[in-house]
């Protein structure tokens, strides 16, 4: 009884291990887009240059430095002794008000609406990647298809084999039957070799360490729907879009100011014999010239064409929305199509045809031919949903989505 219950438990240890690799060397969707994620050079990459637009703002609207000057004069008056004169002093560039700060905010929020944009590269490389993953998984798919019917093939030539040496067929109808199992075989071989190429690319993009006993799992596509919700697109465009509208309106209220600026000045001079302080002051009279008035024209211009041309490329992208949708509905009936068409004959006629000609009704030729117009079903099949596929996620893309949610 204990021996027993010893080999149960021994057996049940063994079972979880097995599962526990089966399942550590299984590499879903989320497992990939989340490594993806934390080594994503792209995203690093725009973090980085946001840091250096914002430094180089920060420099490009740094107050003016203090300017040290100074000079030197031999003098020689008609009375009194010659002597050296100079003098020294130090003078700066003072901007008023919040002059400062406006520059600096309508610089920070046209870098910011630059990088919002620039974000649609990480969106379209993250669709890209779950494009590739449902890519595979659908060859995954074509293939387990593509090598049953082939090992059902194989399975026939050997019988026939068999019926040739009893010389019960002829050596013609043998060459045909071993020539179409060739032919099948090469292509596995093709489409096994395409598989390894996307995984290993998958792999390379998401950061993931590649080693030839990880799998995908596959049973996280996405479902095939005649329609996909979608809310909140366009999210990366409507903000930058604000983003360029409020740069333009701090632009225009920094150009809205009388006094921008004033300096002032702080000198020692010596005279001969005589010690000489001076503090001056400056400020530009702005309303004496009409430059602020055609900044802020340009702004109010600016302003015009950021809205015009916004509206056009939003109409232009919710044009293109509606064509994919409308391309996806089509894509999701013919796969529905295609499905039923790949599933009668291959329940249906098929076995019908393959029984007459096991029972010598058919020719051979017929009977290759059969199956040849099943390969050529399954292509149509799996090639639509990859058709599919990409559409999809060129749709999540265009309108800015990274999921399905």
């Amino acid at each position: 009884m204990k021996t027993m219950i010893y080999r149960l438990v021994r057996q049940v240890i063994f079972l979880s291990l097995i599962a526990q690799i089966g399942s550590a060397s299984t590499i879903t969707l989320k497992k990939i887009l989340r490594s993806a994620n934390e080594h994503n050079a792209l995203s690093r990459s725009l973090e980085q240059d946001a840091l250096a637009q914002e430094a180089k703002n920060l420099a490009d609207t740094a107050s003016d430095p203090f300017e040290l000057y100074g000079e030197g004069t031999q003098a020689r008056p008609v009375l009194g002794k010659d002597g050296y004169e100079y003098a020294i002093g130090i003078s700066k560039n003072i901007k008023l008000g919040t002059i400062q700060a406006q520059e600096q905010r309508m610089t920070r929020l046209a870098n910011q609406a630059n990088l919002l944009e620039a974000q649609g590269a990480v969106v379209n490389f993250h669709n890209g990647l779950k494009n590739l993953y449902h890519q595979y998984c659908i060859d995954v798919q074509n293939y387990g298809c593509f090598k049953q019917s082939y090992n059902d093939l194989v399975k026939l030539y050997r019988k026939k084999q068999k019926a040739y040496k009893y010389q019960e067929i002829s050596k013609t109808e043998l060459m045909q039957i071993e020539s179409e199992k060739n032919r099948l075989y090469a292509q596995l071989q093709e489409m096994k070799m395409m598989q390894t190429i996307t995984k290993q690319k998958l792999f390379s993009l998401s950061k993931v360490g590649y080693s030839k006993s990880m799998k995908l799992s596959c049973r996280d596509i996405y479902p095939i729907r005649n329609s996909v919700k979608l809310r909140n697109t366009f999210t990366l465009s409507k903000a930058a879009h604000e983003k360029r509208l409020s740069s333009i309106k701090e632009r225009m209220k920094r150009y809205s100011n009388d006094f921008e600026s004033v300096n002032v000045s702080v000198q020692y001079g010596k005279e001969l014999d005589i010690d000489k302080y001076t503090l001056g002051v400056s400020i530009p009279l702005t309303f004496s010239s009409k430059r602020s008035e055609h900044e802020k024209a340009a702004a109010m211009y600016r302003h015009s064409a950021l809205e015009y041309g916004y509206e056009q490329n939003m109409r232009e992208k919710k044009s293109m929305l509606k064509e994919l949708t409308s391309t996806l509905k089509s894509q999701a009936l013919m796969v529905k199509t295609l499905s039923k068409n790949h599933r009668n004959y291959k329940q249906k006629l098929l076995p019908l045809v393959k029984k007459s000609y096991v029972l010598g009704e058919t020719s051979v030729i017929e009977y290759l031919l059969s199956r040849q117009k099943f390969y050529t079903l399954n292509r149509e099949l799996y090639a639509a949903k990859k058709a599919y596929y990409n559409t999809l996620f060129t749709l999540y893309t265009i309108s800015e989505k990274k999921d399905n949610k």
